[in-house]
């Protein structure tokens, strides 16, 4: 059974950091590169993301479309929201429960949801990245963006199941913790010997580049 294209969307700086040290909501990208994000979400069926990344944000991006008076306009088609989570704390309260999408959740546990129903679907997850991918593209998903955090994209980086990688990279040296893959002991990701060549290269402001890789 085949699985969706997963594809991995993030904005980096030069030394892999995808937050500042003090963490929290960020976008380190420019207006430009917000554009690109909406292009690229713009294409596919669903995102998906972890507890974490829900957390420091409390909300998803939503695609916009320019209107007649090049107003940016919230589009009326948007991607399933899935997040990846076996925790209970879902608050509510977060802007992301009132944003205008559709939300799914994966998890391994049974998450008691009694007092939050934003969640239209809830799926397991079938003990490997793989096999759940198999179940979402059951649901319809042909196209994934990988959104993050650091240890949902190093999960699916260990099973080899991204097939494309959009990164903006962004011109400067920040530090700090937050890389879009965490350190480890072993090397298991680079034994995976992975090869990707450029699909294109955009020049953005502020000496920011896109860079599109498909792996080989």
């Amino acid at each position: 059974m085949s699985i969706p294209r997963v594809t991995i969307v993030i904005a980096s700086s030069l030394d892999g950091r995808i937050a500042f040290p003090e963490g929290g909501e960020s976008h380190l990208g420019s207006e430009e590169d917000r554009k690109m994000l909406n292009q690229n979400l713009s294409m596919v069926d669903a995102t998906i993301f972890g507890l974490g990344t829900l957390k420091a944000h409390e909300s998803t991006y939503l695609i916009k479309n320019l209107n007649a008076n090049n107003e940016a306009k919230i589009s009326n088609s948007q991607p399933i929201s899935i997040v990846a989570s076996n925790s209970k704390k879902l608050n509510n309260n977060w802007k992301y429960f009132r944003q205008p999408i559709r939300r799914w959740l994966i998890s391994s546990s049974k998450v008691d949801n009694s007092s939050n129903n934003n969640f239209e679907k809830q799926l397991f997850f079938e003990g490997s990245w793989g096999e759940t991918l198999i179940t979402l593209k059951k649901q319809g998903i042909n196209d994934l963006a990988l959104l993050g955090g650091a240890k949902l994209i190093n999960s699916f980086i260990k099973e080899d199941l991204i097939t494309d990688l959009k990164i903006t990279i962004i011109p400067q040296i920040i530090g700090g913790r937050y890389t879009w893959i965490p350190t480890e002991k072993t090397n298991e990701i680079f034994n995976l010997k992975r090869l990707w060549e450029i699909k294109s290269i955009k020049n953005l402001m502020n000496n920011e580049i896109h860079v599109h890789y498909k792996k080989i």
